[in-house]
């Protein structure tokens, strides 16, 4: 049973969302439509959280900083503010994902789905030991990264993307492909997802993040980690 989450004080949002997730085999949805029924529901364990930004009685973004600190599941924003700076912050409190509105609630399924796979497959992998390239260890056990000795505070979303990178060194790859890659090839997500995560991973790995030395980009090619610093 896949038990949802769902954050949203639209009524008619709400109860349309609702009755397609309900009607999907295996799915059972929870709704709410405060920040104080939300956190009333987050007793209860969830598989993935629907929250949208603005709510009548807090800011959703607030109240993710607070859910995230009770579940480790997938949470999925939704909003019709869908400019950079409102998914950067969304992101950065602990978001996994970001779907604007008005949304495709087969789109909002396949994200769903991507987003569940993702955490399965990485439940499925080998935790024994760790991994290191160069200058970054890697322990899968407790999600934790470190750089030349020095733990590194990442949110899961972070880590996972890290690893993804470490796993395929000095390989370009555009917004597009790395979310197809971590989060599934029929999402249909927004590649700004993936910037804004690139964007704060570099605020923790790089000395001077507007002039990376391990994970750049290069226009036209894409996203690639290398070891090696560019050449002056």
């Amino acid at each position: 049973m896949v038990r949802v989450l769902l954050i949203e004080d639209d009524p008619a949002i709400s109860d349309i969302t609702r009755y397609f997730l309900s009607a999907q085999p295996g799915y059972s949805v929870t709704c709410a439509r405060t920040g104080g029924e939300a956190l009333s529901c987050a007793r209860d364990s969830f598989d993935v959280i629907i929250m949208d930004i603005l709510l009548p009685d807090t800011d959703g973004i607030s109240l993710c900083r607070t859910l995230r600190q009770w579940h480790h599941c997938p949470i999925l924003f939704s909003s019709a503010l869908d400019d950079s700076d409102t998914i950067v912050r969304a992101l950065q409190m602990g978001g996994d994902d970001f779907i604007a509105k008005p949304y495709d609630n087969k789109v909002l399924l396949a994200r769903i789905e991507a987003n569940l796979r993702r955490v399965r497959m990485e439940a499925e992998r080998n935790h024994e030991g760790g991994f290191t390239l160069g200058p970054f260890t890697l322990d899968d056990a407790a999600s934790q990264a470190l750089l030349s000795g020095r733990p590194l505070r990442l949110s899961q979303m972070e880590y996972r993307l890290l690893s993804w990178f470490l796993h395929h060194p000095d390989q370009y790859a555009t917004a597009e492909e790395i979310y197809q890659a971590l989060w599934g090839k029929d999402a249909a997500g927004d590649a700004r997802t993936v910037q804004v995560h690139i964007h704060n991973l570099r605020r923790k790995i790089e000395e001077d993040p507007s002039n990376p030395r391990y994970l750049r980009s290069v226009w036209g090619r894409g996203y690639i980690l290398s070891l090696n610093p560019p050449a002056d």
